[in-house]
Parts: structure tokens; sequence; C-alpha cells
């Protein structure tokens, strides 16, 4: 792409901190990667998701922002899931977050009192891993976004440049996971890297921000989105709403694969509505907490053309 991606004014390009319209800028800038979906005309509102239990009977949940805000639990969100399994619906978690190996992410949903087994937790961090995994015997694989010992299991051998930027020029392939240990000065060693010699880079979590108790946070779909806008390495993405996490899903449920029967659930358009609509699925757009809070969401969609069939202020 030509265009540079639209960094907030006054920020520092390589750690901005977004707005919900900066993080929408930033996501349509990004439309041209992205699959290209139909969208009905127009959405209906709904109270909550059991009125449309009857319509779906796989329900895929994105978790920030819908299930939890950070380390909370959204109110009311536990008895949903579990009121839609006691009516028999599958229940799966279709998230971003890259940061947690499959045990570890079993363990944060049940520490949030959300109990689903690893079948039911299908990760962007998973979908990469497996992009690579045809490679990785041959060649070097560098962890971005975690150092040494947070990664926790990965089915390859990794490397963590941290500071180094010998160990940026020694990869063969960056895995670009979280952005707990990353910062502007990493982001413009692995730029750096880049500018001498082209390879993939895997990003791990598409998204730009992520909602917190306090705030958002810039996410590595930013930086994966600031490199595709350089022209710097071959950056391929994983997760929503990108193919690959939903293969996954439907591997895993047969029921998925029926496309009309499955709705998607969450609190962005660009990851979750538009995602969801790429595989023929019906889309929920939560818009009391995540990234819409506090914002009407009409002039968004009017603006991107992407509508959700429902809206509904919470699960």
């Amino acid at each position: 792409m030509t265009i540079a991606f639209p960094t907030p004014a006054g920020q520092n390009p390589l750690w901005p901190e977004f707005t919900a319209s900066g993080a929408f800028a930033g996501y349509e800038w990004a439309r041209p990667l992205m699959p290209k979906p139909k969208f009905p005309r127009h959405f209906e509102r709904a109270e909550g998701l059991l009125a449309l239990q009857d319509r779906f009977d796989v329900f895929v949940f994105d978790a920030y922002g819908v299930l939890n805000i950070g380390a909370a639990p959204i109110p009311g969100a536990l008895a949903c899931v579990e009121a839609l399994r006691a009516a028999g619906k599958t229940c799966v978690v279709a998230t971003n977050a890259a940061s947690l190996d499959a045990d570890a992410a079993i363990a944060k949903f049940a520490k949030l009192g959300f109990h689903f087994p690893g079948t039911h937790i299908a990760s962007s961090r998973q979908a990469a891993e497996e992009a690579i995994l045809p490679a990785a015997d041959s060649k070097c694989v560098a962890v971005l976004g975690l150092d040494a010992g947070e990664a926790g299991a990965l089915p390859f051998p990794v490397i963590h440049p941290g500071d180094e930027m010998a160990l940026y020029d020694q990869a063969e392939i960056f895995l670009f996971l979280s952005n707990l240990r990353w910062s502007a000065q990493r982001q413009a060693m692995l730029e750096q890297s880049l500018q001498k010699k082209s390879r993939p880079v895997i990003i791990g979590n598409p998204d730009i921000i992520a909602p917190q108790e306090h705030g958002m946070s810039t996410e590595p779909g930013y930086f994966g989105y600031r490199l595709a806008s350089l022209g710097l390495g071959t950056v391929h993405f994983h997760g929503k709403p990108f193919p690959s996490i939903y293969e996954r899903v439907r591997r895993n449920h047969p029921a998925a694969k029926n496309a009309a029967r499955v709705c998607m659930i969450g609190d962005t358009l660009h990851t979750d509505v538009l995602g969801g609509a790429s595989q023929g699925w019906g889309t929920v757009l939560v818009t009391e907490h995540g990234l819409f809070k506090g914002v009407p969401v009409e002039p968004y969609i009017h603006a991107s053309g992407i509508v959700p069939d429902f809206i509904i202020p919470t699960v």
C-alpha cells in the first residue's frame, strides 16, 4: 500500500494511543487487506443475545468487549453462555488474544468463570502457529512482544530478539504475539532489520486496539499494518477477520459448517462483524462495552458500510 497508515495526530507512530475514531480510521485504511463480504442493508435491534437463540445453533463469541473487559467478566455474560448451553447451543470463543498458549487460554477463561474446553477456543495464535509449522524446522523463528519464558508452549523452537539487533537480523520468520514486551524502540529495530532484508512477519493478533478497564491498548495489528504501509516485510495476518481462525471453528464443530445457523458476536465492525459476514454467518454487534462504549455506532456503520445483522447493548 502506498498511503500511510493514519496514525493519530501528535502521537509517536512507533507506539501511538488510539481513540475509537482513531482505531476506526486505521481499520478503514486496512480494508483492502481484509475479506470483502456482503452485508445486510439494515440491522435489527434486540434486547440481548438470548432473544436471538432460536435463530442460531452455534454462537461464536469475541472475548474482550463481549465476555470480559481486561481481567473482569462482563456482568451477565456467564449467565448468557450458560443459558445458551442449557438450550442445546454450541458456544465457542474466537479470540485474537495471542499471548497465551492453549492451556493458559483455558485457564484464563476458567478464572473468569467461563469453562470452555480447548476445542471451544479458537485463537489467532493457534492459526498463526499452524501457518508457520511447515517451515519451522528449517527456519529461525523470532517471537515478538514476549520475552524468553513468557510465550508458553510453542510447537517449534524460537528466539526472542528483545533489544539485540543481531537477533532481529538472524531471524528468518517473525511471529508477533503480544504488546506485553513491545516498545517503540523494539519496533524501530524490527523496521531497521526489515529494511536490510525482507522476511515474513506473521501477525498473531490483527487487532489495532483492545478495550481495557481504563482505556484502550495498542495491539500487534497496528504494528503489522504499519509495516504493510511502509512496504517492510511480507506481512501475514491470522485471526479475525482473516480466514484461518474460522476454519478452526469449523474443524472442531461440524454444526458450524451450516453457516446460516452460526452467529459471530463481537464489539467491532472490522474484525467481528466483517469477519463473521465473510463466512456467511449472522453477526451481532455489542455496543455497551468495548470499542463503541459511550459512542453512537450508527455513524461508523454508515461510514464503513459494515452492517451487522443485529445490534444489542450487551449479551
